[in-house]
C-alpha cells in the first residue's frame, strides 16, 4: 500500500496543467485553505454566518467551501445567495451534483453520488455555469490536486473579468 502512494502520482499519473499565472485573486473560503502553487491567490476564512449578513460579491473573486462543509452548504437558506452571488462558488470534495446546492428541498445526503471523477465542483447561476474539474488519470495526489486549482483560477480570472448579463 505504501508503494502506491508514493507512485501514485507519477509518470502518466502526473497533471502537466500550467500554474495559474494571473492577477491576484482573493477567494473567500469555508474550510481549511487548499495546498496550491500559486502566491497571487489569497485566501480569507470565512463562515455560513458572513454568507448571509455580508455583501460578499464586492470582496472576492470566488468562495470556496470545503468538503467537510459540504453538507451545511445544501441547506435551503442558502439556495438563495447561490442563484443571486454574482461571484462563483466552488465546492471541494463533491461527490454529488451541484443540484442539491440549487434545489431548497434536496439535501447533501439525499442527493445520490455522481460518481463521475469530479474533485471540484463550480455553481456560478447568474452566469448560468456548472463545471466540473477532476484529477488527472482518475489519480488524486499533491500535483494533480494543485493542477485542479490552477484550472479553477483561470476560470475565476475570466468570470471576474467577463461582463455579466
Amino acid at each position: 500500500m505504501i508503494l502506491t502512494i508514493q507512485t501514485g502520482c507519477s509518470g502518466s499519473n502526473v497533471d502537466k496543467t500550467e500554474k495559474y499565472q494571473g492577477e491576484i485573486l482573493t477567494i473567500g473560503i469555508i474550510g481549511d485553505e487548499p495546498e496550491i502553487r500559486e502566491s497571487q491567490v489569497e485566501f480569507e476564512e470565512i463562515d455560513f454566518v458572513f454568507l448571509k449578513e455580508n455583501d460578499f460579491d464586492s470582496k472576492y473573486d470566488a468562495i470556496f467551501i470545503t468538503k467537510d462543509n459540504l453538507h451545511e452548504a445544501s441547506n435551503a437558506e442558502y439556495v438563495s445567495i447561490y442563484k443571486t452571488s454574482k461571484i462563483p462558488f466552488y465546492f471541494i470534495g463533491n461527490e454529488k451534483s451541484h443540484v442539491n446546492f440549487i434545489k431548497e428541498d434536496l439535501s447533501y445526503e439525499d442527493e445520490p453520488d455522481a460518481n463521475d471523477g469530479k474533485y471540484i465542483t463550480g455553481l456560478f447561476y447568474i452566469g448560468n455555469k456548472f463545471w466540473g474539474y477532476g484529477l488527472y488519470n482518475d489519480t488524486e495526489c499533491d500535483v494533480n490536486i494543485k493542477a485542479a486549482y490552477s484550472r479553477v483560477f483561470e476560470d475565476i480570472s475570466e468570470i471576474k473579468n467577463a461582463e455579466l448579463p
